[in-house]
């Protein structure tokens, strides 16, 4: 390996480092999202503190910081352009994630859904130890106790929710915000997730970097897929009679 190759990542590694320490409370006037990864990248100061005028390339370069490939990047990226009120402008503030149905879907891990609390792009505590109920007490989480977690979430919601919605895109974006935390903080020995480090990230919205976690995971959109196929093994799941289209309440 060359010597100016060894000296780039020796000083990639080192800003991730800094990075990664240097996290800090959002401010009030910052915009925030419905995804606590894009909120944590922001609260380390990955991305721009404030949330705002994000474009493609500058989130494709902040993911690039946990190890997600460029193609898987960008393609996470492009969707959440999706949500812009001028896409073809080509930036996005933070908080735009939170209009429904794009990215954003009931039976969220971490959020109330829209319909019933409004305050869709906040984490919500409640919701959140609803989920952390479904590990049954266990300190790791398998890919069996996270399909059960996602379902079980999604199961309560459909009951609680009048209007709620679960179209194949939102199916998409449920698998995907499980398949985001396994991806991340998975332990390659285990093969389990530390839930500890889930409880800091969807929590405090940081990266648990202080406690010894290092983005040492490889997320490709393949990793990424088999790890959704998995989940999709361990749900009693029916890809067809599952599938709920928005009511006119909901849209």
């Amino acid at each position: 390996m060359k010597l100016q190759t060894i000296l780039s990542i020796i000083g990639l590694m080192t800003l991730a480092k800094a990075q990664f320490e240097d996290w800090q409370h959002p401010l009030p006037t910052d915009s925030r999202a419905p995804c606590p990864g894009l909120n944590a990248l922001a609260n380390h100061g990955i991305l721009p503190r404030d949330g705002r005028n994000l474009t493609v390339p500058v989130v494709v370069a902040a993911l690039g910081t946990l190890n997600v490939s460029a193609e898987t990047a960008t393609g996470l990226a492009s969707q959440a352009l999706l949500t812009s009120s001028n896409p073809a402008g080509g930036v996005f503030n933070l908080e735009d994630l939170k209009k429904h149905g794009i990215l954003e879907h009931d039976g969220s891990l971490s959020r109330k859904d829209a319909a019933l609390g409004g305050a869709n792009a906040e984490f919500d505590q409640e919701t959140f130890n609803e989920f952390l109920g479904y590990f049954n007490g266990s300190d790791q989480i398998t890919l069996a106790s996270a399909a059960a977690a996602r379902w079980g979430r999604l199961t309560a919601q459909r009951k609680r929710n009048p209007t709620f919605s679960y179209t194949p895109n939102d199916r998409f974006g449920s698998y995907a915000e499980t398949a985001i935390y396994v991806s991340l903080f998975r332990d390659a020995a285990t093969g389990t997730v530390p839930l500890e480090r889930v409880k800091i990230f969807f929590t405090e919205e940081r990266f648990p970097w202080a406690e010894g976690w290092r983005p040492v995971n490889r997320v490709t959109g393949l990793s990424a897929a088999n790890i959704i196929l998995n989940l999709a093994l361990n749900t009693p799941e029916d890809p067809v009679t599952d599938i709920v289209m928005p009511t006119t309440a909901a849209q």
